[in-house]
């Protein structure tokens, strides 16, 4: 009897592992703010050559914890952008403010500045701001 009822017996719970197992998890990516305030530049902008900027960003983490926080600039409407300044996240931290600050070139053009927020998983998420040195 034991024999004949094994199958039945199996099926169902076979088939809740395929239900599970193909239910997938709904992933979130990081969280990326500018600070705002007198001495924080969280827009678009024009400046003089040679202008030092400070751009505060906040992070918050999404499905994983952050990892890292970097900023990428580029030059007069360049494609590839150069890394300027990385900072690793403290392990297992959810919640994160760093401050950029730098100081635009000495000559007319624009400047494209791109702040990204990675997590653990490697899921991105970028602002930018661009400024024109005239």
């Amino acid at each position: 009897m034991l024999k004949s009822a094994f199958p039945f017996l199996i099926l169902p719970f076979l088939g809740l592992m395929l239900f599970f197992s193909a239910c997938k998890k709904e992933t979130k990516p990081p969280v990326i703010a500018f600070k705002s305030g007198a001495a924080y530049t969280s827009a678009d902008l024009n400046v003089a050559p040679g202008t030092t900027i400070l751009v505060g960003v906040i992070t918050d983490a999404g499905t994983d914890p952050l990892h890292l926080i970097y900023s990428e600039v580029a030059y007069d409407g360049a494609n590839v952008d150069s890394l300027y300044t990385r900072f690793y996240v403290p392990e297992g931290q959810a919640h994160c403010e760093y401050d950029f600050s730098f100081t635009v070139r000495n000559q007319v053009g624009t400047e494209r500045w791109t702040f990204n927020v990675n997590d653990k998983d490697g899921r991105l998420t970028e602002k930018e701001i661009r400024i024109i040195v005239q």
